[in-house]
């Protein structure tokens, strides 16, 4: 379990969050203050902080290539979440789904490629930015932070931090993370890469936004619901539909490979089922993921791996609950210029 602690002074645009922008309530981007020591790390709790520049000039490297900060910016995948989508389009077709398609298939496939979301997708994001609205800033300073020892544990495969973020609302500091869990705007969604600690919050969290039925618990669905390829992303401002913005709602990492797999059955470039699509992953790579308890008790080297799909039966029945699962941390590598991995701070 990591005992390092990295923090990052930055601060939110408010306006960045639907309906004012598009950002959702899962994924925020944080403007890192120009301070030699906006970003500083600490080995452990007895050691003092000392600022760090080691992602100048440096490259993730996962399923993309691409830098940690641009622009002064920083994307932070907030842990151990995940709200409603309210914009995900169908991933592109993989050379090997490319190979042999008629342009007529390809052109059908382009034709499906929309933002799609879920239901609650516009509620939660909402949420988030009134709640934050809320202080009467327009831009508000915040701590990002996150438990890790080395710099390559910082970054997603996508090249976003994972981490919480807290603000200062009514002369109270809250971790908007657990804030989403608790107002029920978001699931508790595991990784591997988190702490016993942190799990274990977010599980109590849960347990009571579950009890009191707040909104994503009360939709959640225990099948998967047909595809609605009608819901989409609502355009700035669009605050009508919120007065329909209430339906069955799946885990959304399982929503991200119902939207995939819908695209491509819509457009005729697969004709497997959704058992069998979620099985054998993307490009090959199924979701890994371990049971709660199994993980808590064994740890990630110990515990039994299984494959997503062992908990959705014939692609429809979910047997599994949003906070019972623990999913793998895709791999990504930090680099420098020259392209060496970066192991230490």
């Amino acid at each position: 379990m990591p005992v390092g602690l990295l923090e990052v002074g930055g601060t939110i645009d408010v306006s960045q969050f639907w309906p004012e922008g598009r950002s959702d309530a899962d994924t925020t981007k944080v403007v890192v203050n120009v301070a030699p020591d906006a970003i500083r790390f600490r080995k452990n709790d007895d050691s003092p902080f000392q600022p760090t520049r080691v992602f100048d000039n440096a490259k993730v490297r996962g399923r993309t290539a691409t830098a940690p900060i641009k622009n002064g910016k920083l994307t932070i995948r907030l842990q151990g979440i995940d709200a409603p989508e309210l914009h995900y389009q169908p991933s592109p077709l993989s050379a090997a789904e490319k190979k042999g398609l008629t342009d007529a298939k390809r052109q059908a496939y382009h034709a499906v490629t929309h933002s799609y979301r879920q239901f609650l997708g516009a509620t939660s994001s909402k949420a988030l930015h009134d709640f934050l609205a809320g202080t009467g800033e327009a831009t508000i300073a915040c701590r990002v932070f996150t438990h890790v020892d080395a710099p390559n544990e910082v970054f997603d495969t996508y090249g976003r931090m994972v981490g919480d973020i807290e603000v200062k609302v009514s002369g109270k500091t809250v971790d908007i993370n657990q804030w989403l869990v608790e107002q029920g705007f978001a699931y508790p969604t595991f990784y591997s890469s988190m702490n016993d600690d942190e799990i274990k919050t977010f599980l109590a969290l849960s347990k009571a936004a579950r009890s009191k039925k707040l909104p994503v618990w009360k939709h959640l669905a225990r099948t998967v619901p047909a595809f609605d390829f009608d819901l989409r992303e609502p355009k700035v401002n669009e605050t009508a539909v919120l007065a329909t913005d209430k339906g069955p709602v799946i885990l959304p990492k399982l929503y991200r490979r119902y939207t995939n797999w819908s695209a491509r059955k819509k457009a005729k470039v697969t004709s497997q089922t959704f058992q069998k699509f979620l099985a054998e992953g993307s490009g090959g790579k199924p979701d890994t993921c371990y049971e709660i308890a199994d993980f808590l008790a064994n740890g990630v080297h110990s515990a039994t791996p299984r494959n997503f799909a062992d908990f959705v039966e014939g692609g429809t029945k979910i047997k599994f609950q949003p906070d019972s699962l623990v999913f793998g941390e895709a791999p990504s590598t930090l680099v420098g210029a020259d392209n060496k991995p970066i192991t230490a701070f």
